[in-house]
């Protein structure tokens, strides 16, 4: 199984994560980041996403569930390789209900009664992420968890998910990421610093 440090390497080596604290990225929330993960490249890279893939598996081995549940988009294509590997029934949770057609928001499996893990490919600030939880549980689904490949380990998505009562499981994390940035010289000491900063207190950095 990959280590953190494995997948961390993953990341940066297919530049799923870019840095560039001179021009800073915009988060969906309106967070302003000199770091940003796109975890959707890796969905075209075949090697790599079969050893996240592996690694996801490695996490649920002896783990009872019934359901593998993707968010809509990114979580989906992690949700089918995991779901056809474990020959488990999957669905993917939109991010909020059609407003056509029978207005659904889980489609495919169904989740009532059932206990389900969540596959997300990101955590950023955990809104969208737990609100996959919340529809879920409208469902009247249990959710063991939810996974993902990256967390930016901000502290208003671990809030969200303790008070919410939610596990959360990563393949890797921000500490592990810029860490290993750091050790493969993929980043300088000044710009390790920068993220460091950043992550204290992302919604303030730019005021600093």
């Amino acid at each position: 199984m990959a280590n953190k440090e494995d997948i961390a390497k993953i990341l940066l080596e297919n530049k799923a994560v870019t840095l560039n604290p001179k021009d800073p990225f915009t988060y969906t929330s309106g967070i302003r980041s000199p770091i940003y993960c796109d975890n959707r490249i890796l969905i075209g890279i075949l090697e790599e996403r079969e050893k996240i893939v592996d690694s996801y598996l490695e996490v649920l081995k002896g783990v009872d569930f019934d359901v593998v549940a993707g968010t809509s988009t990114a979580g989906i294509p992690w949700a089918a390789w995991i779901s056809e590997r474990l020959n488990k029934p999957m669905c993917y949770i939109r991010s909020d209900k059609k407003g056509h057609g029978t207005g659904k928001q889980i489609e495919g499996a169904s989740v009532e009664g059932k206990k389900i893990v969540i596959i997300e490919d990101l955590i950023s600030t955990g809104k969208s992420s737990f609100g996959a939880v919340e529809a879920a549980r409208n469902a009247k689904a249990q959710v063991l968890s939810v996974l993902a490949i990256f967390t930016y380990e901000l502290e208003k998505s671990r809030k969200i998910f303790e008070e919410g009562n939610c596990k959360i499981i990563t393949l890797t994390d921000f500490s592990t990421l810029v860490r290993t940035a750091k050790e493969i010289s993929y980043i300088s000491e000044e710009e390790l610093k920068i993220v460091l900063v950043w992550n204290q207190n992302p919604e303030e950095w730019e005021t600093k």
